[in-house]
């Protein structure tokens, strides 16, 4: 199997495809990601323990937090518990150096906030550094029992796929799949191509992470689209791979719940 993953270049994921021997893989990254300023004052407040709670929804906005105030993961208080979602960005901080307070199996953001919400106590503060692009579902979710959410946006993906570049890329990779992490991915990426790439991705199998990823690429195909229960990217490689088997042995892949 032939799949275009349709994300920057990335060690982990690059590393967890190579141990399938049946797919042939590459990147394509369709954003750039740009880092936002960040308030002092809010700044100050997260190492104080000011917050009893901060929220990660990925690696990169733990990463970038991080460097931001220090190169030392330590330099969230104590005090304050750090709750992230997704089993890839809690294995990825803790092998950073990091702390994981909380974490639990979810099928999106909003999912994690409602499991979060049992562990939270009235009033409490919640710091929750996120993508300018992050829907606000998550900190909507949050807003009971007086409990208050100081979103700070630290980063920003700007699109950075052209037709051309796609045109190019399906021509000489000449993939049979693609791999999506995001919905605003799908929706970047299908956007910059031509009718008969379109009429030709119809026809591929198409991978997602996620419910909301699954959702959106099934406007543009004409099979199931194969996504894991929960967002893992361990669990998609899996599928991936059981995938690239059956497509060997001539068999005729379902949809995956």
């Amino acid at each position: 199997m032939r799949t275009i993953i349709v994300k920057e270049s990335d060690k982990r994921i690059s590393s967890i495809f190579r141990s399938n021997s049946n797919i042939e893989f590459t990147f394509l990254p369709v954003f750039r990601y740009e880092e936002l300023s960040m308030h002092n004052k809010w700044l100050a407040n997260l190492k104080s323990g000011y917050f009893d709670w901060i929220i990660f929804t990925s690696f990169r906005s733990w990463e970038i937090l991080i460097n931001k105030i220090g190169v030392q993961a330590g330099c969230i208080s104590d005090q304050t518990n750090i709750a992230v979602f997704g089993p890839a960005s809690v294995k990825q901080i803790k092998q950073s150096g990091g702390r994981v307070d909380f974490t639990v199996r979810a099928h999106n953001a909003a999912d994690f906030g409602q499991k979060l919400i049992n562990q939270l106590r009235p009033k409490q503060k919640i710091a929750y550094p996120a993508s300018f692009a992050a829907s606000l579902h998550l900190e909507k979710c949050l807003l009971i029992n007086d409990i208050r959410v100081s979103r700070i946006n630290i980063y920003k993906p700007k699109c950075k796929i052209d037709s051309k570049t796609i045109h190019e890329i399906m021509i000489d990779f000449k993939p049979d799949s693609l791999v999506f992490f995001s919905s605003k991915s799908v929706k970047s990426f299908m956007g910059n191509c031509s009718t008969d790439i379109l009429n030709q991705i119809a026809r591929m199998q198409l991978f997602a992470l996620g419910n909301p990823t699954s959702k959106t690429l099934g406007n543009y195909s004409e099979k199931n689209i194969i996504k894991p229960k929960f967002p893992d990217i361990y669990k998609l490689s899996e599928l991936i791979y059981k995938a690239s088997e059956t497509e060997q042995n001539n068999y005729v892949i379902t949809k995956t719940e």
